[in-house]
This record gives C-alpha cells, sequence and structure tokens, in this order.
C-alpha cells in the first residue's frame, strides 16, 4: 500500500459522506454577494470533464480562481524552488537506501518508464526516491490513461485561462510548501519503499491509476477516498496531505471569497469527508449545495 500512497500523492500530491457522489459545489450565505464555487479536479482527467460535470458556468462567473499553488509563473522558477526539496541528504542516496538486489531489480525496469530514452536510475542517484516515483507515475498515466495529456492538466487550464481572462489568480499554499509536504513530510525509508514496491509491480500502479481516475470520473469520491484509505499503513502522511491543508484553507477561505465571486479548483480528495472542504465551509455557516451538469 506504501505505493498506492506515494502514487496518489505524486499526482501529486477529504459535509460529510453525503458528498460522495459530487465534485462541484455552490457556495452562499454567511454575507457573501454573490455565489462562488468548489470544483474538485483530479490530474489525471481531461478538460472535457469541465463541461462534463457542469462548471464552464461557474467558472465564468468568478473574478478570481483559487488553487492549491499559482500555476501561472515560470516553470523554471517553480522547479528551482521545488529541487532543494527533492535532493536527498549525501547518506541517503537512492543506492544506499535500496538494497542492492532490490536496486538492480528496479533499475532495470526504470528503463522501462522513464521520462526520456537512455535515462537511467543511476543518473538520478541525488533524488529523493519521491521525486523519482513522481517522474515513474506521470509516464505510468500516459499509458494508462491514454486521453491523459500533461499540458491540459485541469488545475492549470483553470488558472491559466482564469489570466487570460483576467481573473485574479489566488493561491491557498506556496510552491515551497507543497515541495515540503511531498518530498519532506514523509521519511525516506519509506519513500525508497514505496518506490520500490511500484516497480517491482508497475501493472498494480497502472490498474490503481485506472481506478482512481475512473472513480473521479464517475463522481464517487466515496470510492477514491475508500481507494487512499486502503491498507493505510502511513495515516500519518495522508493526514497531513488533506486534514491539516483543508484546515488551513478552511481559514483562507472566507476572507477570499469576501473578495468577489470565487472558483476554487483543488484535487476532489480535498471535498469530501467530515474533515474536508465542503463540510468545513457548512460548519462555518455557508450554505454549499452540490451543482448537477445540465442534462
Amino acid at each position: 500500500m506504501a505505493r498506492f500512497k506515494t502514487l496518489l500523492a505524486a499526482f501529486v500530491i477529504a459535509a460529510s459522506f453525503q458528498a460522495s457522489a459530487q465534485v462541484l459545489y455552490k457556495v452562499e450565505g454567511n454575507g457573501l454577494q454573490a455565489p462562488s464555487y468548489v470544483f474538485g479536479t483530479h490530474h489525471l482527467a481531461p478538460i472535457s470533464v469541465i463541461e462534463k460535470f457542469g462548471a464552464a458556468d461557474p467558472y465564468k462567473s468568478a473574478s478570481q480562481v483559487v488553487g492549491e499553488i499559482d500555476m501561472t509563473g515560470s516553470q523554471t522558477e517553480m522547479a528551482m524552488k521545488m529541487q532543494p526539496h527533492m535532493m536527498a541528504p549525501a547518506d541517503s542516496t537512492l543506492s544506499k537506501v535500496i538494497s542492492p538486489e532490490d536496486y538492480a531489480v528496479i533499475s532495470e525496469e526504470f528503463k522501462n518508464w522513464a521520462p526520456m530514452p537512455g535515462m537511467e536510475l543511476k543518473m538520478l542517484d541525488m533524488l529523493k526516491p519521491m521525486s523519482v516515483t513522481a517522474m515513474v507515475a506521470a509516464t505510468m498515466a500516459t499509458k494508462a490513461m491514454p486521453d491523459y495529456k500533461p499540458g491540459e492538466q485541469l488545475d492549470t487550464w483553470f488558472q491559466t485561462t482564469g489570466k487570460t481572462d483576467g481573473k485574479t489568480i489566488v493561491p491557498l499554499e506556496t510552491v515551497e510548501q507543497q515541495a515540503t509536504l511531498l518530498f519532506d513530510t514523509t521519511p525516506i525509508a519509506f519513500q525508497a519503499e514505496a518506490l520500490v514496491e511500484m516497480l517491482k509491480n508497475p501493472q498494480k500502479s497502472v490498474d490503481s491509476t485506472k481506478e482512481l481516475t475512473g472513480a473521479y470520473l464517475a463522481e464517487d469520491l466515496d470510492k477514491m477516498i475508500t481507494l487512499s484509505e486502503k491498507d493505510d499503513e502511513h495515516p500519518e502522511f495522508m493526514e497531513a496531505l488533506l486534514d491539516r491543508r483543508n484546515a488551513d484553507w478552511l481559514t483562507k477561505l472566507p476572507g477570499i471569497f469576501k473578495q468577489g465571486p470565487t472558483f476554487v479548483a483543488v484535487g476532489a480528495l480535498h471535498l469530501a469527508g467530515d474533515k474536508g472542504i465542503i463540510a468545513g465551509l457548512r460548519n462555518l455557516g455557508y450554505t454549499v449545495t452540490p451543482v448537477k451538469a445540465a442534462k
């Protein structure tokens, strides 16, 4: 299960269960002059789900777009901010934290999932295992989901299109904060275990990717949560990935909503559950109702 948890975070990377069959919500009341909307995204979903789930008009009505981080800036600058968090300490490089037997096996398998032809695992020895897992997960996604186009990722689309449309882009956290969560929160030993598990059984990871994406396309957040909690060996990681971030975001969203009609686009797992965004907004006094796409 370590593999699945890390794969979930790499894509990179959860009202009550009544929120289970919905990914778009209208937020009203509590002094708001106009409604805002919360939309749950999934990194492997095609852009066509915007129309399918009825999010096009809510997006158009907003004067600002809220996301987990600002995706509209320089990709080079973003990479530079993340790089220090992706590098392993000198005594914890890949070849030092993975047994020679496992290293030999996954080095061969890595060649099948390398992001570039000719790339070998030994070239990435100074990276933390999670960094390599993210690369492998992206390649797996392209093979598991033929409709997946990295250049049309939902969160990025809403922000870049929003910026072009003159909307204000509001990030809930910084690139450095997200990099700390993804690469620094989990012990390197756990990261290594997950990478080995993924590359020893890549088909299982591909199948998990398909299953998670299928649940999203069916708007089945219950199933997405079940998949993320299945055989939960490291609940503290999921608490950091979801619950703590949700709590932080809920302190920021009321002030953001007051600035004008808002379209919030964050990972779908942040919506559901008694510690999710939807329950949290209701607890703050907002009226939050599901929005169904017109048939």
